[in-house]
């Protein structure tokens, strides 16, 4: 039997080359710039800590994971982180995606208070909480702090809030042609959210239509007057523009806060021909009517070229009634009554010039009402007038200070270029601005008749550059 001989010798060398690796092993470890950390287990050390949160939802981040609530009758806004694990439904219970939640919506929300993290969230079904869609020809009063809608008036919180394009705006920001969802807390209103917000229409080539009416959308019928800018609610309308017996109409779109310029060139009403008539009538105290309306006869009057009919009246005398036909420049008309009892009949002579118009018998041509200005009417005291057909004009005024140099509209009549003064009209009513480069921007005022002037000044308008990329 053979014995091996142990090599106590390689036993050490070796012991040895494994130290010296170790040591190697510890010093590269060392040496990092990145320590290794322990794993942390704040779960389990610190467990969730379950708190209720009934509010409003005033922001929601998707791209974060982020929603904002803001505690029902306090201004407190609690951030929350939000996972697909988390919770949410609508008032019927049934799962709907986090994108569906509206801002303004009342909600009912479970969080974690240790982490600031939503697990659920309840579009909530309290018999307290209403909410009205499709609101239209809402009317805020914020004087009276009241909002009209369908024909019942509601007060609003003092916290109350108003939302669009998934921003918070201001609630002058709302105007009476907006779609809005309305949410009620105990009867009064808390917050507002735009379902369709409005765009402004501009008229061009309009002369043939001034003194008629223009209607657009759903609520905006009102007089054409010079250079009207016209708060619109976006959408597609048919326009219908109408004076006298012509009518006319063309397809607009009104986009969300955008201005779209409409011609009237292609739907324009032709002038009409007219004839000048004098009517020399005898005896000369009798009463004359022209297609049923009494007409004054000491000058020449203007009628449309076609058919009339004549009736003339004087006590003692036989009524005289016929038709007569314009189809001259100028013409004179002779009538004489004859006197009740006499056989003989009364009689017309007609004498026509179809060069010259009313100025044999000193009369003037009557001026053409679309080239008068309308917007023309300042005060001595350089108070701009108003003539919008809603609310009583007061003897106070309106200072408006800003923007500069922006266009004002007051209800869609042009006003002037701010700084500027007009008079001020009690009611709630809808002040534009329009400057070229930038967006166009409503707000809706309220006025009360308290012997007082009112001072109003807005942000500058936004420049349609800045906002390209």
């Amino acid at each position: 039997m053979k014995i091996r001989k142990i090599n106590k010798t390689g036993n050490v060398s070796n012991i040895c080359r494994f130290l010296l690796l170790l040591v190697m092993v510890v010093v590269m470890g060392t040496g990092c710039h990145k320590p290794i950390q322990a794993p942390t287990y704040d779960e389990e050390v610190e467990p969730a800590e379950e708190v209720e949160l009934f509010g409003i939802v005033s922001g929601l981040d998707e791209v974060n994971g982020s929603i904002t609530i803001r505690s029902m009758g306090y201004e407190t806004e609690y951030v929350l982180t939000f996972t697909g694990a988390a919770d949410v439904r609508d008032k019927y219970g049934d799962i709907m995606a986090m994108a569906n939640v509206e801002l303004g919506s009342v909600v009912e929300a479970t969080y974690d208070a240790n982490r600031d993290k939503l697990l659920a969230l309840y579009i909530t079904d309290e018999e307290s909480v209403s909410k009205v869609e499709a609101v239209s020809g809402a009317v805020i009063d914020y004087l009276e702090n009241t909002v009209r809608i369908n024909g019942t008036t509601y007060c609003m919180s003092d916290d109350v809030m108003a939302f669009s394009d998934n921003v918070e705006i201001e609630i002058n920001e709302i105007c009476s042609e907006d779609q809005l969802t309305v949410w009620m807390y105990n009867d009064k209103v808390c917050s507002f959210y735009v379902e369709l917000g409005h765009g402004y229409v501009r008229l061009s080539d309009y002369a043939g239509y001034i003194g008629g009416m223009v209607e657009i959308g759903y609520d905006v019928i009102v007089p054409v007057t010079e250079d009207m800018l016209l708060t619109v609610r976006e959408g597609t309308y048919m326009l219908r523009i109408a004076k006298g017996d012509d009518v006319g109409t063309k397809k607009v779109e009104v986009i969300k806060n955008r201005e779209v310029n409409i011609s009237l060139a292609d739907i324009a009403i032709e002038p009409k021909q007219m004839g000048s008539v004098l009517f020399d009538v005898t005896p000369s105290g009798a009463s004359v009517y022209i297609d049923g309306k009494r007409v004054n006869t000491e000058g020449a009057i203007d009628l449309v070229y076609g058919k009339h009919k004549i009736n003339i009246i004087a006590d003692g005398y036989v009524s005289y009634s016929a038709i007569f036909k314009v189809n001259a420049a100028y013409k004179i008309r002779e009538y004489v009554l004859v006197k009740e009892g006499e056989k003989s009949s009364s009689t017309e002579k007609t004498t026509e010039d179809s060069t010259t118009k009313g100025t044999e018998s000193g009369t003037t041509e009557k001026t053409d009402s679309t080239t008068e200005n309308t917007t023309e009417s300042t005060s001595d005291t350089g108070v701009k007038d108003v003539s919008t057909t809603t609310g009583k004009k007061t003897s106070n005024k309106v200072i408006l200070s800003a923007p500069m140099g922006a266009s004002v509209y007051f209800d869609g009549e042009y006003l002037g270029i701010a700084p500027i003064s007009f008079t001020k009209v009690t009611g709630s009513h809808i002040i534009t601005f329009s400057q070229t480069g930038y967006l166009s921007k409503s707000y809706t005022v309220s006025f009360t008749d308290d012997g007082k002037d009112v001072t109003l000044s807005y942000d500058d308008l936004i420049l349609i550059s800045s906002l390209i990329e």
